[in-house]
């Protein structure tokens, strides 16, 4: 299938997803054609954008991918794409850091192809940059963009290790489940692979150490600590006296902790944009028709083939994995949609790796991003990151629609973390046509249009699993004492569960009693309600959570107010966190899913190994 984009009203010539590189391991793409027809001409450069690394990728790729848009504005190709084994790309075997650096290649090959450019530029941020910067020269690259690049990647490596040694992830928690390893492991890092060998060709990665490129050179210092971009500077600088520094804010603002919060640094891009168009000049041609690209591929996963294609409905954008053989008989199609302001590839390539372990047994699926989520449009007010905005339940309605009419599906079933579970719940309500519903570490049963996701947050409190087991600590105390704990506003707040909980136990008490939904509060009674047409619910949570507490508030104790319906399941376990961080979690809750699935649909492949 071909993928169709509509231009809007801010960019003339729109991107195009694309696959290309290795057919085995595919790498996925965005160009962006420079607006030839604006300028008069192009700058007959291409820039390819390198991303950095894990948690930095997610919350950069929206500043990334505007970087894109003022870049084509400007009269530049751009091609931003996912190395393998991140993003939307493919998995591959072998050093990682060498498949990165043949990643670059491979797009600055592909650019060249696509946009018939004669010069090569490369932006890169943090090991982004290190990684263009060990490539420069073997890209023949004109010039080298790089925004608080990891100059050394020895010190980039510890600086990482250290983050993750303070996390309280790192602490070996008990599983529910004790054939679980909820160990932490060396060799991952917030959810992703950071295995001993890739750390140990990172560090043999130093810009201080490499042959200085005879070309220009841009270096964009952080703005939040004080980083080695002025020492690179003056050791490039001895011989080459085209390298330049920018002290221009917007890094910290751009890296925040959760990728909602994120700003654009909009200001140093036009910086970019300025610095990068002063190297070339518009040279005046005819609008090049790019070659034909790839919007299907095929792809090893667990052994099996599944295929991906890229596709556009409504303005929204996703991919939808689904197995080489695919079953006629098989009508069930699964929605994935994002965590909060996260795009289609969810945190940690939950949703990717979920995707294809659900198409390896069969089942259709699309991870797609709502209005105002990564290459999706905006709201209809122009927000972008908007994680509860209204926009969410028609967006799933017209993926539905899509799949309806592409793959001839009937039935759906639709998943997601946090927000995404909220607006999956959302549709269950409202379509009968949701036969299937998984639902993890759901936090909002009702948002009000209006309401702040920060002042939400503010309010919030963590598990009361979490304070039970804290209690218990001598550090507890200690802060407690030294006013570092807010003891009021916890208080209040584990007061108001206890009157819950106790009013969810006087309901409890009468169902036994009385066979009638009347006296259940009104979101227990719209899931008896789903179960009774035949809708199968997952609810997956991990225990220290305060999604369990909200569950428990509206179900019961362990969802006793659900009822013992086979068609809804409860599943938590211990030692994870909200967006199931660790390796072990990720593999358990994608097994879980596929499993329990698997076996309540029929499904026309291999089934996944239990």
């Amino acid at each position: 299938m071909v993928a169709q984009f509509h231009p809007s009203k801010d960019i003339l010539l729109t991107p195009q997803a694309l696959w290309f590189g290795d057919e085995l391991a595919p790498l996925l793409g965005w160009y962006h054609p420079a607006r030839q027809c604006d300028l008069g001409g192009s700058r007959q450069c291409g820039v390819v954008l390198c991303p950095p690394f894990g948690h930095e990728y997610m919350v950069s790729y929206l500043s990334y991918k505007h970087l894109a848009i003022a870049l084509a504005r400007a009269g530049f190709d751009v091609l931003f794409f996912d190395y393998n084994n991140s993003g939307d790309s493919a998995n591959a075997e072998g050093d990682r850091v060498a498949l990165w650096q043949a990643n670059i290649l491979a797009a600055s090959r592909q650019l060249r192809d696509i946009a018939g450019v004669q010069h090569i530029s490369l932006f890169g941020l943090r090991l982004g940059a290190l990684l263009a910067a060990s490539v420069v020269n073997e890209v023949e690259a004109a010039a080298l963009i790089m925004f608080a690049p990891a100059v050394s990647g020895r010190a980039y490596c510890r600086e990482l290790q250290l983050l993750r040694n303070m996390s309280a992830l790192q602490a070996d928690t008990p599983a529910l489940n004790q054939e679980l390893t909820s160990q932490v492991t060396e060799d991952e890092l917030t959810g992703y692979e950071f295995s001993a060998v890739t750390r140990s060709s990172i560090a043999k990665l130093d810009m201080l150490k490499m042959p200085v490129p005879e070309i220009p050179v841009l270096i964009i210092a952080r703005d939040d600590v004080i980083g080695q971009e002025e020492k690179l500077v003056a050791h490039w600088g001895q011989t080459n006296a085209h390298v330049h520094l920018s002290t221009s804010p917007g890094y910290a603002t751009m890296m925040p902790a959760d990728a909602y919060a994120t700003k654009v640094p909009n200001e140093l891009l036009l910086d970019v944009v300025a610095w990068l168009t002063s190297q070339f000049d518009i040279h005046p041609t005819q609008p090049s028709i790019a070659n034909t690209v790839r919007t299907s591929t095929r792809m090893q996963f667990n052994e099996h083939t599944v295929i991906e294609e890229l596709v556009t409905f409504e303005g929204l954008v996703g991919v939808v994995s689904r197995p080489e053989q695919h079953n006629p008989a098989q009508r069930t199609a699964v929605l994935l949609t994002n965590i909060g302001a996260n795009h289609r590839v969810g945190t940690h390539q939950l949703y990717v790796n979920l995707a294809r372990s659900m198409a390896a047994s069969g089942f259709i699926v699309l991870r797609f991003d709502k209005s105002g989520i990564g290459y999706s449009k905006a709201n209809a007010d122009g927000k972008e990151n908007d994680v509860y905005g209204t926009s969410g339940l028609p967006d799933m309605q017209s993926a539905m629609q899509f799949l309806r009419n592409h793959y001839d599906t009937e039935n759906f079933i639709a998943g997601g973390l946090c927000s995404g579970a909220y607006f999956c719940y959302l549709t269950a309500l409202a379509e009968p046509d949701i036969k299937g519903l998984i639902l993890m570490n759901q936090l909002v049963y009702h948002w009000n249009e209006g309401d702040s996701l920060d002042i939400r947050k503010k309010q919030s409190i963590k598990s009361t699993h979490f304070y039970v087991k804290a209690i218990r600590s001598l550090h507890t105390w200690k802060r407690l004492l030294r006013g570092q704990i807010e003891f009021r506003k916890i208080f209040v707040k584990l007061s108001k569960r206890v009157q819950k909980r106790l009013h969810i136990m006087s309901q409890a008490f009468v169902t036994k009693f009385v066979e009638s939904h009347h006296f259940l509060g009104k979101i227990a009674r719209q899931f008896r309600q789903m179960e009774a047409r035949g809708t199968e619910i997952l609810m997956i949570m991990d225990a220290g959570d305060s999604s369990v507490d909200l569950m428990t508030e509206n179900f019961g104790r362990h969802g006793v107010l659900l009822g013992k319906s086979p068609r809804i399941c409860l599943e938590i376990f211990k030692g994870s966190d909200h967006t199931f961080t660790p390796r072990w979690a990720q593999q358990h809750v994608i097994k879980l899913i596929t499993t329990h699935f698997s076996e309540r649909f029929e499904v026309g492949s291999a089934t996944v190994e239990k």
